[in-house]
C-alpha cells in the first residue's frame, strides 16, 4: 500500500513538473505576452502620472520579493517607502521605450525588458534625468493575474535643472552654524569630538571618536560650497578607511539634510541619509536613516 501511495505522489510531482514545462505554443504566447502589456500599460501610466498605487498595483507584496536598484536590494516594503517619498515629491515623469522586450519563460512566467529613458519633474523644480535606465520585471500568473515577482533597475542619472532654493535659505551662512568644537556621547564608553573651522566658503574639521580614553577612529573633513547646485559638498578622510563623499544642504533655517553625493540626484531613494536639526545654536541632533527608518539619534554640544 505504501509503495502504491509513493508511486501516485511522484507521478502527481512529475505530473506537475511536466505540465509546467510544457512548451508553450505560439498562440499562447500571444495570449500571455498580450496580456502583461496590458500590466506593463499601467505600471507605466502609474509612474507618469506619479500615482503610486497605480505604479505598485501589479507588484506582489510577499517576502520573497526583491527589487534591485543600481546595485542596491530591497524588499517589498522598503521600496514602497522609497517611492512613497518619491512619489510625494514628483510632479511628473515621462518615460520613452528605445526597446521593449518579452520572453516567455514557461506557461506562467514572463519577462520584461526594456531600455528606456526617464524625464523625471519635481514640485521643487529639480528636474532628473534617467539616460539610459534599464528596467527588467519578472512576471508570474498568481491566482489568474500577473504580478511582478521581481524587478531590476539600472542606469545613469543626472540633473537637468537644480531644486529651486527658497531665498531666504542662504546655505553658506546656515552651514556656518556647525563652526565650533563639539562632543556627542554616541555609544556607551564612546564619545565623539567634532572640531569645525571656516576655510574660504566651505570649512574644514577634525574629528575623532574616544572610548575609554583611546582614539578608536579620526578622520579630517572638507566641505565646498557648489555655486551651481547650492549645496555642499564634502570630503572625508577617515585613517585606514576609503575616503567618502558627501553632500548637504539646509531645507530650513534649522534642519540640514546630508546624503552620499551618489544619492543626490535622487535623494529620495537614497539608502541612507543623516538629518540635522539645531535645537540651539549650541545644540544639534543628528538622525542616521537607513532604508527611511531612524536607526540612530546623536545629541552633539558645543563645548567651546
Amino acid at each position: 500500500m505504501k509503495t502504491r501511495l509513493i508511486f501516485l505522489v511522484m507521478l502527481i510531482v512529475c505530473f506537475s513538473c511536466g505540465t509546467n514545462n510544457k512548451p508553450v505554443s505560439d498562440a499562447q504566447k500571444v495570449k500571455m505576452i498580450g496580456e502583461v502589456k496590458e500590466v506593463i500599460n499601467t505600471i507605466i501610466k502609474g509612474a507618469e502620472e506619479s500615482n503610486l498605487d497605480l505604479a505598485m498595483s501589479a507588484w506582489q507584496n510577499t517576502p520573497d520579493f526583491i527589487y534591485i536598484n543600481n546595485g542596491k536590494i530591497y524588499s517589498y516594503q522598503e521600496v514602497r517607502d522609497g517611492f512613497k517619498d518619491m512619489f510625494n515629491s514628483l510632479q511628473n515623469q515621462e518615460g520613452t521605450f528605445k526597446t521593449e522586450k518579452y520572453s516567455v519563460l514557461d506557461n506562467s512566467t514572463v519577462l520584461y525588458t526594456t531600455n528606456s529613458k526617464w524625464l523625471m519633474n519635481f514640485k521643487d523644480g529639480r528636474v532628473l534625468l534617467q539616460e539610459p535606465w534599464i528596467v527588467q520585471f519578472v512576471f508570474q500568473k498568481i491566482d489568474n493575474e500577473w504580478k511582478v515577482i521581481s524587478s531590476i533597475e539600472s542606469g545613469t542619472e543626472k540633473i537637468i535643472k537644480p531644486g529651486e532654493t527658497p531665498k531666504e535659505l542662504n546655505q553658506i551662512e546656515l552651514h556656518k552654524q556647525f563652526i565650533g568644537y563639539w562632543k556627542s556621547e554616541v555609544a556607551k564608553d564612546t564619545t565623539c569630538f567634532w572640531d569645525v573651522k571656516s576655510y574660504g566658503t566651505g570649512f574644514e574639521s577634525y574629528f575623532k571618536y574616544v572610548a575609554i580614553g583611546k582614539i578608536v577612529m579620526e578622520g579630517k573633513l572638507l566641505w565646498g560650497y557648489d555655486k551651481n547646485l547650492d549645496k555642499f559638498n564634502m570630503s572625508e578622510m577617515i585613517k585606514g578607511m576609503d575616503n567618502m563623499f558627501y553632500s548637504s544642504w539646509f531645507i530650513s533655517k534649522n534642519k540640514c539634510a546630508m546624503f552620499s553625493l551618489n544619492d543626490i540626484s535622487n535623494p529620495d531613494m537614497a539608502s541612507t541619509k543623516w538629518e540635522v536639526e539645531f535645537k540651539s545654536p549650541d545644540t544639534f541632533v543628528q538622525t542616521t536613516i537607513v532604508n527611511n527608518k531612524s536607526v540612530k539619534v546623536d545629541t552633539f554640544k558645543r563645548i567651546k
